[in-house]
Parts: structure tokens; C-alpha cells; sequence
């Protein structure tokens, strides 16, 4: 194999700045920026360096340093292992801990979770690259037509199978954020996940809260399926509302802003997009396994009990509370819930395949979204893993 020495040597860097504290894509935009390297080299450092992250445990082991790290990274991604390699790797394999190391390369308490999910295949399917996923704008244009405007501008797509406003396209490295069918506000980032999510809001809402907004996501979304309900956004980090205003002007939509402290009204719906670990979206962040830990999960849990119970407020008597995270950890979500209700008589679940039935009209598919009680996004397919739950207010 050759080996671009330079590229390399960048690769080796970043290696040995990984635990800087930096998320992984800023980490690798400084340094790409320091080196003024093109879009070909960055591709070329990037799918290295985030391979490496989903299989860290068995470069670590059959790597004496980070030098040696970079090399056998990229030996391994273009599948020629020099002679060196190719004898360590034939030693794991036959003591039976290369399927551990390379596979199922995750914290051991992430590890024993996933198992839980399914087959050893789940660990492939935890491992493999989310494709991207575009929810259609359908106020400004069909589908179809948007699908047949992206093949157009070389973007291979296909629609997804559950909502009716998901685009998902082809591995390319051409880029859709600069393009006029963005800015023209035809499309959002948004994985069929969070369209789903999204779906589990009653038809007949006529306001609805989002506490924890962030940029939006979630509000665009609920406005793009339900045209006729009055949302109120709002985040800790106020700096986020300007994202969001451009976001409803680019979409022909409206969104209020607001801080906390100062909304006095309750209302229909209360829809928390849960601050959670992101172990449903390691696929698409996978250095995240390395972050998630029982400490971390310990602070969550208590952040999560604290919000639901909080915004749990904002409900009027007769309205819903949705509470969603990207999480398929019980920790964050059925015990959440659990521990909720116990605590709140005056709630009651509302089972989420009744809701997504109404809003779906396709009982077809809902056993790869539901368990019946709670939205349980299932590993396997092409989409994020995400939990939801519906109560209502008594």
C-alpha cells in the first residue's frame, strides 16, 4: 500500500489530541485549518480518524504509538495490512478477542446494552456510517419534486419508508448547505427519527411548548406536520433564538421565542427534546462511545427528572407532555418515565402506537418504531435511535 506520509503524519496529530477535550469535528477543522489542507485531504484525514474511533480498541492494542497508530488505521481502512499486522491480527483471532476488540470496540457498559438489542449484527449496524437524511419542507415544495431537484444537482436519493417528508441521500462529498435548494428554505437537516418523534403531538394541539428548543429542529419540524398550532420555543442558551428566527423565515413559518422565566401561559402540549447521552446517534457521532459513562449517565438521569418535572407544569389540564430523547438506554428513558409517574399521579400514559397510528394511518411499519407504550426507534434500519413518550394530564 502507499502511504501518504504527510497525510499521515496530520492523522498522527489529531490522534494525539483527542483527549484535548474538543468535540472531534472542531478538533479536526483547527487542524485542517493550521495545515490548509484541501477537501480531498480532509476527506482522506477524516474517514481515517472516525474509523479509528469506532474500532479504538483494537488499533490501541496492535499499536505501540501513535505514529504506528496512523499507519495501521490506514492499512486497515484500505484493507492492506502490511506483514506485521496482518501476524497481530492472526494472534487475535486465534485467542478469540478480535471480534471484541474490532467489533464491538465500545465501554464495556455500552457494550453489555447493546447486546441487549439485538444480535451480534447490531454491532456492524452501530459501526457502519449514517447516510443523511433531509426532511422535505412540504409548504414550499412536494416531495417528489424536491427528490427529482436533487438528482438533478447530482444528489442520489430515495424517500423514506414511515415520514412522508424524508429525503435520505447516497454517499457523496458534494455539500447541500450552500445550495439554493437549502437557502430557498426547500429542506432541514433532520433524520426520519425526529420527523417520527415529531408525530407523536396530538392533531388537535393548539399551542404547544419546546423548553429545551436548541436551534429548532423539533419546532420546524412539528410546524411542518401540523399547520395550525401556535409554537413557543425556548432554550437556557437564549443565543439560540436568532438560529431559530432565520430558520422559521427560511421555512414560511412562524415561531415564538421566549425565555422560561417568562411564559405565565400553560399550554395543549409541552414537547421536551430530552438533553441525553446521543447513544441512539453514535452512528453518526461515534467518538461519543468513549464519553458516556455511569457518572455522566448519573447526571443526566438527575437533569432529566428535574426537567420533566419542571416543564411538566407548563401542561394544562387535559393536555399532553411528550418527552423524547436519542437515547436507547432505559436509564434515560422508561425509568425517566417510571419515575415520573410515580411522582405524578395526575398523569397518565398514553400509548404512543395509538398516537402515531392517528397521525400515520399506516399500522404497516409501526413495529419498527413502537413497542406499543412508548415510540422505540429499533437498530437495523436506516434511521437514528430514538424513544418518546406520551402523557396527558389528568
Amino acid at each position: 500500500m502507499r502511504y501518504n506520509r504527510f497525510l499521515g503524519n496530520i492523522l498522527k496529530s489529531a490522534l494525539e489530541k483527542q483527549d484535548d477535550g474538543d468535540k472531534y469535528d472542531i478538533l479536526l477543522n483547527t487542524i485542517f485549518k493550521a495545515e490548509r489542507l484541501g477537501k480531498r485531504d480532509r476527506i482522506w484525514v477524516s474517514d481515517r480518524f472516525f474509523f479509528y474511533l469506532r474500532h479504538k480498541l483494537f488499533f490501541d492494542e496492535v499499536s505501540e504509538n501513535s505514529e504506528i497508530c496512523a499507519k495501521n488505521i490506514a492499512m486497515v481502512f484500505e484493507d492492506e495490512p502490511d506483514e506485521i499486522l496482518s501476524g497481530k491480527i492472526e494472534i487475535l483471532k486465534k485467542n478469540g478477542t478480535y471480534g471484541k476488540l474490532f467489533n464491538e470496540s465500545f465501554p464495556e457498559l455500552l457494550a453489555n446494552e447493546i447486546k441487549k438489542l439485538n444480535n451480534q449484527e447490531v454491532f456492524e449496524w452501530f459501526n457502519s456510517k449514517a447516510k443523511t437524511h433531509l426532511r422535505t419542507n412540504l409548504a414550499r415544495i412536494s416531495r417528489v419534486e424536491l427528490s427529482e431537484k436533487l438528482e438533478n444537482e447530482g444528489f442520489a436519493n430515495f424517500q423514506t419508508e414511515i415520514s412522508s417528508a424524508g429525503i435520505i441521500l447516497e454517499p457523496t462529498n458534494k455539500s447541500l448547505k450552500n445550495s439554493e435548494l437549502f437557502e430557498k428554505g426547500f429542506f432541514e437537516f433532520q433524520d426520519e427519527s425526529s420527523q417520527i418523534a415529531s408525530l407523536l403531538v396530538n392533531k388537535n394541539t393548539k399551542t404547544l411548548l419546546e423548553p429545551c428548543a436548541g436551534g429548532g429542529g423539533k419546532s420546524l419540524s412539528i410546524a411542518s406536520f401540523f399547520k395550525n398550532i401556535e409554537i413557543t420555543a425556548s432554550d437556557s442558551r437564549t443565543y439560540l433564538f436568532k438560529e431559530i428566527k432565520e430558520r422559521a423565515i427560511r421555512a414560511g413559518t412562524r415561531i415564538k421565542t421566549a425565555v422560561f422565566q417568562d411564559i405565565s401561559d400553560n399550554f395543549d402540549t409541552v414537547f421536551i427534546d430530552s438533553p441525553c447521552s446521543g447513544s441512539g446517534v453514535l452512528r453518526r457521532n461515534p467518538g461519543d462511545r468513549w464519553k458516556i459513562d455511569e457518572k455522566m449517565l448519573s447526571d443526566l438521569n438527575n437533569l432529566q427528572k428535574k426537567l420533566i418535572q419542571k416543564f411538566s407544569e407548563k401542561v394544562r389540564i387535559g393536555g399532553e407532555l411528550i418527552y423524547v430523547t436519542c437515547s436507547f438506554l432505559k436509564c434515560e428513558n422508561e425509568g425517566i418515565i417510571k419515575d415520573f409517574l410515580n411522582k405524578n399521579k395526575n398523569f397518565s400514559l398514553i400509548p404512543a402506537k395509538e398516537r402515531l397510528l392517528e397521525n400515520l394511518g399506516n399500522e404497516e411499519l409501526l413495529s419498527e418504531i413502537t413497542n406499543g407504550d412508548f415510540l422505540k426507534i429499533k437498530p437495523m434500519h436506516e434511521r437514528d435511535l430514538m424513544f418518546g413518550a406520551v402523557l396527558r394530564r389528568r
